[in-house]
């Protein structure tokens, strides 16, 4: 029963070490993230054009929300006759074509709404809008997340100035209105997150971005596959794999309301897990690759570790180790381990910012679990996810 507490320990030393090494390796460069950020605030003070842009908006049964995005993107400080809004409605029973139809009216902005007869699934219907749209730059967006007035004018700026740029992402603000388990650990997965996306910036590019806005040059992605993987990590790997550098860019904010219950952020977080993995697995040649880089052979390893290694062996070997301590004879070891429980309790409920990124930790360590085991899945179709 030792060798197997052993064994369940030197897993878990495992994922701390790799963990270790993306703080030194990517997180800790402080002068490169330095560098970075002066880099694209000098390249918006110098753009003075700013190209025609097509929007992208993916909805269904999104008749309650679709008219409030649209008269954001009509508020945009961006020249609204260089928009053009394509609407996808994928087979909505609820009438949210006819409101986007209205709505696009309404607000005078230059769109149309490309309606699915049957029902497709995100990245088939993102490939259909793909080959509609007639400007070079392609900015795709939720229906349900709101854009700051300046985040579309601030990324095409990157996007446009910044060298070997081929795409760019912004920051997302959670919006909720109870603290909760599920904002409380949304919040802290949210600092860490922006800083993993901005510190892989300065060193290549940012994996996987934000879904709920992209800009990117439209040439370097005429399509994502159809049936597996989430949009934003298609797009991201298709742009790298161009020779070309993803962006994470913070002052370019999207507000995005997020699940206040952890069932619902369960729902949420699993799907985008197991998208988010499929890519992971389908582009397994970018592993160590030299040719994409430091992505190749820095960022995407470590991440991959991180997302498709890892969380197995953190909870098989906190299991190994738990019960090979239980089942020992050696009484030391079980109130050592007794005594750790108390220890973590102690730091989750007094240690405020330490104990909330430990629960964030292991709760998107389940999630990644859980995509991972549910992976073989297609991903065709998305659910509606509870929040206000």
């Amino acid at each position: 029963m030792l060798l197997l507490a052993i064994l369940g320990l030197f897993m878990v030393l495992f994922v701390f070490t790799v963990y270790l090494l993306y703080f030194i390796l990517i997180y800790r460069r402080h002068g490169n993230v330095f560098n970075y950020l002066r880099a694209i605030e000098t390249t918006q003070k110098f753009v003075a054009f700013l190209p025609s842009t097509s929007v992208i908006i993916n909805t269904y049964n999104e008749a309650k929300i679709i008219r409030r995005k649209i008269e954001n993107i009509s508020r945009l400080n961006y020249p609204q006759e260089k928009l053009e809004v394509l609407v996808i409605d994928d087979c909505s029973s609820d009438g949210t074509g006819d409101v986007a139809e209205k709505a696009l009216t309404d607000f005078k902005i230059n769109g149309k709404v490309l309606r699915n007869a049957l029902r497709l699934g995100l990245n088939k219907s993102m490939n259909s809008a793909f080959s509609s749209v007639s400007n070079d730059v392609v900015c795709v967006t939720d229906s349900d997340a709101l854009l700051d007035e300046n985040a579309l004018k601030i990324a095409v700026a990157v996007l446009q100035s910044f060298e070997g740029a081929g795409g760019v992402t912004g920051k997302i603000v959670p919006v909720y209105s109870v603290s909760d388990v599920a904002t409380v650990s949304e919040d802290s997965y949210r600092f860490y997150y922006d800083n993993c996306m901005l510190s892989e910036s300065s060193l290549h590019s940012a994996f996987p971005g934000n879904g709920p806005f992209l800009v990117f040059n439209k040439w370097l992605v005429s399509s994502i596959p159809a049936d597996y993987g989430s949009t934003d990590a298609n797009i991201a790997m298709k742009i790298v794999k161009s020779g070309r550098r993803f962006l994470y860019v913070p002052e370019a904010l999207i507000y995005e309301p997020v699940p206040e219950k952890i069932s619902q952020q369960r729902l949420q977080k699993v799907r985008r897990a197991r998208r988010l993995i499929q890519v992971f697995l389908h582009n397994i040649d970018v592993l160590g690759n030299k040719r994409f880089g430091k992505f190749g052979t820095i960022i995407f390893p470590l991440k991959f570790l991180m997302h498709v290694i890892c969380p197995p062996l953190v909870f098989l070997g906190l299991a190994f180790v738990f019960l090979g301590v239980a089942l020992s004879e050696v009484l030391a070891l079980k109130l050592g381990l007794l005594l750790f429980f108390f220890l973590m309790l102690g730091i989750v409920l007094f240690c405020k910012r330490v104990g909330r990124f430990l629960v964030s930790f292991i709760l998107h360590q389940a999630y990644l679990l859980m995509g991972f085991l549910l992976s073989y899945k297609k991903s065709v179709y998305w659910k509606i996810i509870d929040r206000r």
